[in-house]
């Protein structure tokens, strides 16, 4: 039977949330006066914790807000590449190493499944060691690079079960001849949790419920 480990990023591999810290990276990088426009992104996060719209739509505006209506490309990839390992340098949680490490070492498959977008995470799985990503998807142009506008849903909750799904599919493996594990820092993901066979909460304030365990990835192992 195949053991495969489904990471998600933020705030589990990850000590701090990805996506705002993105887009002013890449304004600031870029064109600095599009930092003008973070009062607005400020802002759009509250109508959104208001439920005055999605995540989708959120997450669109503040590409086209900060970063421009292409968000990858062969001019952006520098800026990407930086921002990458930066966040490999300094944002790493040392239990997600560790536990990422012994998971390769066991034989297991690494697959990072996250919300944030295939514009940096993918190259964040990489650098890591997964063997796949599955993020948000985003519209592409003709010449291979993204846009600010995402190809279908917003990887978030139950989505991820289906593109999991669809991933194990096309690798042909049915799911009972799998055994998943899966990595999340909060119970919003309990679809993901619930499919696998060992769902794991991370953080130091996690509450284990469901079944699920708990661990706390931010100090490394004395």
């Amino acid at each position: 039977m195949q053991r495969i480990a489904l990471y998600d990023l933020d705030r589990t591999v990850t000590r701090a949330p990805t996506f705002t810290p993105f887009l002013v990276h890449m304004a600031a990088t870029g064109n600095p006066l599009r930092l003008l426009g973070v009062p607005l992104w400020v802002l759009a996060m509250a109508g959104y914790k208001a439920k005055l719209y999605g995540r989708k739509p959120l997450k669109q505006f503040g590409l086209r807000l900060l970063v421009g209506k292409v968000v990858r490309s062969s001019a952006l990839q520098p800026r990407i590449d930086r921002f990458v390992a930066r966040q490999i340098e300094r944002n790493i949680q040392p239990g997600a190493r560790a536990q990422i490490a012994a998971d390769r070492a066991a034989g297991v498959r690494l697959v990072l499944v996250t919300a944030a977008p295939e514009i940096y995470a993918e190259a964040l799985a990489v650098a890591l060691g997964f063997e796949a990503c599955i993020a948000t998807r985003h519209q592409r142009t003709g010449d291979g690079s993204l846009l600010a506008l995402i190809d279908g849903e917003n990887n978030y909750g139950s989505q991820k079960v289906a593109r999991v799904e669809a991933w194990l599919a096309e690798q042909g493996l049915a799911r009972q001849d799998v055994h998943l594990a899966a990595y999340t820092d909060h119970a919003s993901d309990a679809p993901i949790l619930n499919l696998a066979d060992a769902g794991v909460l991370v953080g130091r304030y996690a509450e284990p419920q469901g079944g699920w365990a708990q661990v706390d990835w931010s100090a490394a192992a004395a």
